[in-house]
């Protein structure tokens, strides 16, 4: 077993036919008698009525990324404008395979300078990489005009081979911006979250079986263990001694009561042995409980002190007598405490 359990505490157990399948909302759960409640616990009916472990009613859905559960988000609250624009914006991204390269710089020119309008990223694009093939040639001698288009053609092809490389730069940073935008499978998920009454029944009656498996096992683990516990307990012991008296009481149980002890323990169970006792009338009788809990937890002062008080009670009563001085030939009455009324004493001590 995985972990400790309470033979005892029936409420960590489903008990037989308490068990309705959550989808029939129509059946009332079974109410138990009111003087069976246990103390200090929810009610019976409460702790038992659902099992442990039962399947979740509301799916929990497993994002593969913030951006696609941003995305649902906003459209189950109908943000209509920021869901446009990042659809837009993914739509864009998802073109780059088809943008020529020096739209592929503007656009990444937009992303490093969101404070630029698209005239002016036109602008700062063409200040950079535009060259002008254009001049007068009419003042110009052939051999002037040819030297011309051959620096204009230098010119240009070094901006080309500036703008591959811009281009590859650019391409590779705007395309890790894009984004899959992968939902988990809902409808699935809901189904799953509340399936039907068969897998329902089938799931509580396996349930059940599991814990009443266990129960069995915890009980008989307790059960095996009394017959050790009653070989050690042989009664309650007491002692007392001051500058006059020395005693030493004892209760010990026969073996009729051991026996009748061991019959008890076999059948012992928490709530219906402590239910009826301080549950009465529909009312906890909480002047019970305080008396019970207060003995268990504080026996030995309990009962020594009983046993001080008699002893005084004793020695002050010889005392008393003692000073009755009798000058009569009259026999007077022994002052020594009766044997039998103080065995009496001690038992109705121990039996609290």
């Amino acid at each position: 077993m995985s972990e400790t359990l309470n033979p005892f505490d029936s409420g960590t157990y489903v008990p037989e036919n308490t068990m309705q399948p959550v989808s029939q909302p129509e059946e009332k759960p079974v109410e138990q008698p009111v003087q069976e409640a246990p103390v200090e616990t929810q009610p019976v009916v409460e702790q038992n009525t659902e099992p442990v472990n039962t399947p979740e009613t509301k799916p929990s859905f497993e994002w593969k990324d913030d951006f696609s559960k941003t995305i649902y988000e906003k459209l189950v609250s109908k943000d209509v404008s920021d869901l446009a624009d990042m659809l837009y914006e993914q739509k864009v991204l998802s073109s780059l395979d088809n943008m020529d390269e020096e739209d592929v710089i503007k656009l990444h020119m937009a992303y490093q300078y969101p404070d630029l309008t698209p005239d002016e990223i036109e602008d700062e694009f063409n200040s950079k990489y535009r060259v002008e093939s254009e001049f007068d040639a009419d003042m110009l001698s052939e051999d002037e005009i040819a030297a011309k288009r051959k620096e204009i053609d230098k010119q240009q092809k070094a901006v080309n081979r500036e703008i591959k490389k811009l281009f590859r730069e650019a391409k590779e940073s705007l395309s890790e911006m894009k984004k899959d935008i992968d939902f988990p499978d809902i409808l699935s998920q809901i189904q799953q979250a509340n399936p039907s009454e068969e897998v329902i029944s089938q799931y509580l009656a396996k349930q059940q079986e599991e814990q009443q498996k266990s129960y069995l096992e915890a009980r008989k683990v307790f059960e095996s263990s009394i017959d050790d516990g009653l070989k050690s307990f042989e009664g309650f012991a007491v002692n007392y001694k001051d500058e006059d008296v020395q005693f030493d009481g004892k209760y010990a149980l026969t073996q009729e009561d051991k026996a009748e002890l061991q019959g008890v323990l076999k059948g012992f169970d928490l709530e219906s042995f402590y239910g009826n006792r301080y549950f009465k009338d529909g009312r906890y009788d909480t002047k019970q409980l305080a008396e019970d809990v207060y003995f268990l937890q504080n026996r030995d002062k309990i009962v020594s002190a009983m046993v001080t008080q008699a002893v005084s009670k004793a020695k002050a009563d010889i005392l008393k007598s003692m000073k009755n001085i009798d000058y009569s030939n009259q026999p007077r009455p022994s002052t020594a405490m009766n044997t039998s009324d103080y065995d009496e004493m001690v038992n109705t001590m121990f039996r609290l």
